[in-house]
């Protein structure tokens, strides 16, 4: 009896116990946001993001999902990735020839250069949009040169351009040229694949791409949430990201040696207890937050409903909403000041992102 136990206890050990299987929901009409919520609620992933044109044919809301593989219904691994197309009307084009290219920004807001990535389609080729500058105005253009040149080429679709740059002796970087025989090449935005381009001489290239202020994928504010012993930033918005990516507050506690200490909210490494590993604390989800509690028993409830998806328990001299703290705004470029925690209320500070 007790060798046959023995082997069972073996056979348990050796034998892998089955990946954790889930059902994957429809997302289809849902904003990419909303999609991210739905997914991560059960374990899976957003996976990579196609866009397709929208016209008036469609039969779906604008920026709205029409695809998604794995299809609804169909069962999948835990922790494995969506991926999705969406329905996108193209604001921003590439206009190009064998010698020069133009990124024109028809958004409607300025046009945020950080993390837009230009690469060939077998990734040999590469340049970086925040080579030009940091924002691109409405309706002008920015435009590179793969020869020689004493200045740019006006476009009738341009109302300027705004910057310009000859690189002749970096072929690394020509990735619209068709170098090494290439015939293709991609956008991309924050790592989402936003258009796939063939190489031609002319050529031009629509396609969708999310504006610096808000762009419709994101709120304009953050919101914050806080008793004296707990404080969440929640996404309380229904179809939109809340980008906490460089959100940075300033800690004003007066028990610390040194006031107005940077806390970046949206880093990752921030966060010691992750309680969703396939949602990103980067840019939260609808009904999503992230969690800061003075380390008492009552910590692991917010101060209101949302899905807790990391949490940080400090040290009660250092929680930074025990003081009036400071949010500095990228849309703004300027700070703004949150009141501190008061005892017995729930306090509410509203911010511009």
């Amino acid at each position: 009896m007790r060798t046959g136990l023995i082997l069972l206890i073996l056979l348990l050990l050796i034998v892998p116990v089955a990946a954790q299987e889930v059902v994957v929901p429809d997302v289809t009409g849902l904003s990419v946001p909303a999609a991210a919520a739905a997914l991560n609620r059960l374990g899976l992933k957003l996976g990579v993001e196609v866009g397709e044109g929208w016209t008036a044919e469609s039969g779906l809301p604008e920026n709205s999902v029409r695809g998604q593989s794995p299809e609804a219904g169909q069962l999948t691994a835990y922790g494995a990735a969506v991926d999705i197309t969406v329905l996108r009307s193209p604001n921003a084009a590439l206009i190009y020839d064998d010698n020069d290219l133009s990124l024109l920004n028809r958004t409607g807001a300025e046009l945020d250069l950080a993390g837009i990535t230009f690469s060939s389609s077998d990734g040999t080729l590469n340049f970086a949009a925040s080579r030009w500058a940091g924002i691109l105005r409405d309706t002008q253009c920015v435009q590179v040169w793969s020869v020689g040149r004493n200045g740019p080429k006006a476009l009738d679709d341009c109302s300027t351009i705004q910057n310009w740059m000859v690189i002749p002796n970096q072929p690394e970087q020509h990735f619209w040229t068709g170098r090494n025989g290439v015939t293709a090449f991609n956008i991309f935005q924050n790592g989402v694949l936003r258009a796939s381009c063939p190489v031609a001489n002319p050529g031009r290239c629509d396609f969708y791409l999310t504006s610096a202020v808000g762009g419709g994928d994101s709120t304009e504010y953050v919101y914050f949430a806080y008793t004296p012993d707990r404080l969440a930033v929640i996404n309380r918005s229904t179809d939109q990201w809340m980008v906490l990516r460089g959100l940075t507050v300033y800690n004003n506690n007066p028990t610390l040696q040194q006031p107005g200490a940077p806390i970046p909210m949206g880093d990752p490494v921030l966060y010691p207890l992750v309680l969703n590993p396939v949602a990103s604390v980067e840019q939260l989800a609808p009904g999503q937050c992230v969690l800061f509690t003075n380390s008492s028993p009552t910590r692991e409830s917010p101060p209101q409903d949302c899905e807790v998806i990391a949490r940080l328990d400090v040290d009660p001299t250092l929680i930074f909403w025990g003081a009036d703290f400071e949010t500095e705004s990228q849309t703004q470029n300027r700070r703004y000041n949150c009141a501190a925690a008061t005892e017995g209320r729930l306090t509410i500070c509203v911010m511009p992102r």
